[in-house]
């Protein structure tokens, strides 16, 4: 294949020290050595998203996350209320109905963040008896930021459930789970963990256990089953926490790459660098002329939603772009064919990767 500059959403480039993790030998999924290895890949993941509470790795993507986080909690009839401004929020209430759950969305404008006051209002003057608040931290699909935390914590106060979709954010996005009084985030590897696509991540609270023990239906399914998931936790502890053939290569990959975020970078240096990188791209963009769909104020580390030129559809500039080896993505949902996407994660958030970005938006217009 080309050798291109991947600029997608998402999975994205990787360091060659990472990738030279899939390549190394293969070695037994279970065992003492191992076991210590893969708790350690947990605890780095459990510091990345500031919490001491309990977190499950295992094979799939970011929707396997979801799935099992939704099927373990979600009941039949169960009321959720879904916070949506954009494709994956909409998802989240797909997937709820998917479990039988009765939904109800509480929906803002694509390329604007929920609101708190508007959530506060809607619980206070409609009613407060939903037993789980569904929310996406970064909407992929429009580059905004949502305000996690003070939405979370209002949720906490009328004692709902608190899900947070963070597969988009978690490793370049500020996130403090516990302190956020989030009860369930869930995240996957190929995006802000700078690893490659393969591992699912659910992390939960007590308050998520109690749900999901004392439930009247049994949970459906095996695979994406948190309660047997936490059996094997149990009972093969020291050996094979989990009941799968679990893929050792992806978890070696994703620790080298947790551990150069962690203590070769640091987390506040790696936050800022895409958060100035981000900036700087967006800021460009605008000089050359292009608009951003969403506010500097809302916008997100990861990823820029860019409306077409007058005349241009998405496909065209898509294919203009990959004549100069560079990867974009399309709009999705009511997006797609009038907004590009442009992922800046990584190795993406740097100006050697961003410049030859922004000279190809120029060339465009030229």
């Amino acid at each position: 294949m080309i050798d291109e500059l991947l600029m997608i959403p998402g999975p994205t480039e990787i360091s060659n020290s990472v990738l030279k993790e899939m390549s190394s030998k293969t070695v037994a999924h279970y065992g003492k050595k191992w076991t210590e290895f893969y708790n350690e890949t947990r605890s780095l993941i459990k510091k990345l998203i500031d919490t001491k509470k309990d977190l499950y790795l295992f094979v799939g993507s970011g929707h396997a996350a979801i799935d099992a986080a939704l099927g373990s909690t979600i009941e039949s009839g169960d009321d959720v209320l879904v916070l949506s401004n954009g494709i994956f929020g909409d998802k989240l209430a797909e997937i709820s109905k998917l479990h039988n759950a009765r939904v109800t969305k509480l929906e803002e404008n694509w390329g604007e963040a929920i609101s708190p006051t508007k959530l506060e209002s809607f619980l206070k003057n409609t009613r407060t008896d939903f037993k789980a608040l569904l929310m996406v931290d970064v909407e992929t699909s429009t580059g905004v930021k949502n305000p996690v935390k003070e939405l979370s914590k209002i949720a906490s106060n009328y004692n709902i459930l608190t899900f947070v979709d963070g597969v988009c954010s978690i490793g370049i996005e500020e996130f403090h789970m516990d302190d956020w009084q989030i009860d369930i985030c869930v995240s996957a590897s190929q995006k802000g963990l700078a690893a490659p696509p393969g591992l699912a991540i659910i992390a939960l609270n007590e308050n998520a256990w109690d749900i999901i023990e004392n439930r009247k239906e049994k949970i459906t399914g095996w695979y994406l089953n948190l309660k047997i998931m936490k059996e094997f936790e149990i009972k093969q502890k020291d050996w094979q926490p989990y009941g799968i053939t679990m893929a050792v290569h992806n978890v070696k990959a994703l620790n080298k790459s947790l551990s150069q975020i962690m203590f070769n970078e640091g987390l506040k240096n790696r936050i800022k660098r895409h958060r100035d990188n981000a900036k700087y791209f967006r800021d460009n963009l605008k000089k050359l002329g292009f608009k951003v769909l969403c506010d500097e104020g809302v916008a997100c580390n990861a990823v820029t939603a860019i409306k077409n030129p007058e005349g241009y559809n998405s496909e065209d500039i898509i294919s203009e772009f990959e004549q100069n080896n560079i990867r974009i993505g399309n709009g999705l949902g009511k997006l797609q064919g009038d907004y590009v996407r442009v992922g800046h994660m990584n190795q993406g958030a740097s100006l050697i990767k961003i410049n030859p970005v922004l000279n190809a938006f120029a060339d465009l217009l030229k």
